[in-house]
């Protein structure tokens, strides 16, 4: 079995909650943009926001969750120096359809003309900055096998990034969910 094959790995209070103050306080202090699906607008099938991520602060996620992935995966995970780490803003309405977090072709294409990163790589992790009583709704739900999650703030979930992974995140029914989103490449160990 490859690294690729492996179920996600979800892991309560991987982060630390100083580190998520100051995901937090970042994301406060800058102006949110609003987050395509496959490189377009349409809030029938994705209804979030994001902020983009200084270095240091997705330096700081990638470190602490580093030793969860080395034993789970047995990767090293590397930091793709070309993207944005970005924190995903979802309030009430339309969560994210399921989908999987391979790249594609018409994505690259239409994020060149429309100004939104592409964030690619090998393994999606995704780290919740805000507590699951904060909003409702929200739950990051994968489809095979089918599993929900909404775990405590700090935790995090790590996923490869292909077609295998099939995964969403369940309408927003109030309040706001607030992830951050880190995509890096994997070295095998």
């Amino acid at each position: 079995m490859t690294w690729k094959s492996h179920l996600p790995l979800v892991v309560e209070s991987a982060i630390p909650l100083s580190l998520c103050g100051a995901l937090m306080d970042h994301v406060k202090s800058q102006t949110a943009h609003p987050r395509t699906y496959q490189g377009l607008i349409d809030e029938s099938l994705r209804k979030s926001e994001y902020v983009e991520v200084p270095t240091r602060l997705e330096e700081a996620a990638i470190y602490y969750s580093a030793p969860y992935l080395r034993d789970h995966f047995e990767i090293a995970a590397k930091r793709i120096p070309a993207q944005p780490a970005v924190v995903y803003r979802y309030g009430p309405g339309v969560g994210f359809v399921a989908h999987h977090d391979e790249v594609t072709d018409i994505e690259r294409e239409r994020a060149r003309t429309s100004g939104q990163p592409v964030v690619g790589g090998d393994l999606t992790l995704v780290i919740w900055l805000n507590i699951p009583d904060s909003y409702g709704g929200g739950e990051l739900f994968f489809e095979n096998p089918a599993q929900e999650i909404k775990p405590p703030c700090g935790s995090l979930v790590a996923f490869p990034a292909t077609r295998d992974h099939i995964h969403g995140v369940r309408p927003i029914t109030s309040g706001e969910r607030v992830t951050l989103v880190v995509r890096t490449d994997a070295e095998r160990l």
